[in-house]
């Protein structure tokens, strides 16, 4: 019996698939429960008295013992949410940094300030944020910044773009006593990142180009040569890691979007972590302005926690 929280950052949802798969393949018997709400082991009351309830059926099953079939109706119908039959479990093909071709946009940015309401929702608790986004036509170039405004205090992330490519050339956040400064040059990021004066440097091989990363991103998603089913994958820089990371992006289908700044047709866009599913994106594009109306992220660095913005 596997049992998994889509959002653990520690051991990924893409962990489990193969342990699961490996299993079916084998032909050994393997039930298989996987939460989306829950992240590295479970905390909601509801996803663990079903998780308890199936656990004890299987002891029950492999050890001839007894176990208290009847449930409530809340338990039995999580339960059912969060089963997964083994036979759909597929493991897609990674791709490798070195190997992807970097997306060509066909659009350019509108310069201009976009401004958002959002929220962060960890279970029962929510804290609210402004973020805005201001696109400047610069030398040569685009600028990007984000700015994000909390009850801890303002975050700002600036990020430097070529015209035509969008490639990244160079970003700067400022958080607090934590600031980062870094330079993209070819496949190479170089920089430094410090805490309280003390530096550490930056120096990753990111195996190509960098695309959509930091500030602006949706942006510069929006640049892309959008229409439903289109789909491409791009490279980022892992700052916490150190490494490079494989996105993967896909245009689900055309949505009707009502925000506070009115109603949109929109492209809704789904990105997404190769390597950590429950690490995932979803932009809503308005397909007139190109510009993002909407944003659903959910972090699992957070636990799950998911983030909502959507423009004034």
């Amino acid at each position: 019996m596997v049992v998994q929280g889509a959002n653990d950052p520690r051991v990924n949802k893409r962990e489990s698939d193969q342990i699961v798969i490996a299993l079916r393949d084998r032909n050994f018997p393997v039930e298989y429960l996987v939460a989306d709400d829950e992240g590295h082991g479970f905390a909601r009351p509801i996803n663990n008295l079903a998780m308890f309830a199936e656990a004890e059926k299987f002891f029950a099953k492999y050890l001839d013992a007894r176990y208290q079939e009847g449930m409530t109706p809340e338990v039995a119908q999580r339960l059912k949410e969060i089963s997964v039959d083994p036979k759909t479990v597929v493991l897609t093909k990674k791709l490798e940094a070195g190997a992807i071709e970097t997306p060509k946009p066909e659009l350019a940015p509108k310069p201009g300030t976009y401004r958002y309401i959002a929220k962060i929702a960890a279970g029962p608790q929510t804290m609210q944020m402004d973020l805005s986004t201001e696109i400047k036509d610069g030398n040569g170039g685009w600028t990007f910044v984000d700015t994000m405004k909390t009850p801890m205090g303002e975050a700002v992330d600036t990020a430097t773009v070529e015209k035509g490519s969008l490639l990244i050339r160079s970003r700067t956040v400022q958080q607090g006593p934590m600031s980062v400064e870094t330079t993209y040059q070819g496949s190479k990021v170089t920089g430094k990142m410090s805490m309280s004066g003390k530096d550490q440097p930056i120096s990753v091989d990111l195996g190509g180009p960098a695309f959509a990363e930091a500030a602006g991103a949706p942006f510069v998603i929006g640049c892309l040569p959008l229409k439903d089913g289109y789909s491409t994958a791009f490279r980022n820089f892992d700052l916490q890691k150190q490494k490079p990371k494989v996105l993967q992006l896909q245009v689900a289908g055309s949505e009707k979007v009502t925000v506070p700044a009115g109603s949109f047709d929109a492209f809704r866009v789904e990105v997404t972590n190769q390597d950590n599913s429950a690490e995932k994106v979803t932009y809503w594009i308005a397909k007139d302005t190109r510009s993002a109306v909407k944003i659903a992220a959910t972090m699992p660095q957070m636990g799950g926690a998911t983030l909502t913005a959507e423009l004034q």
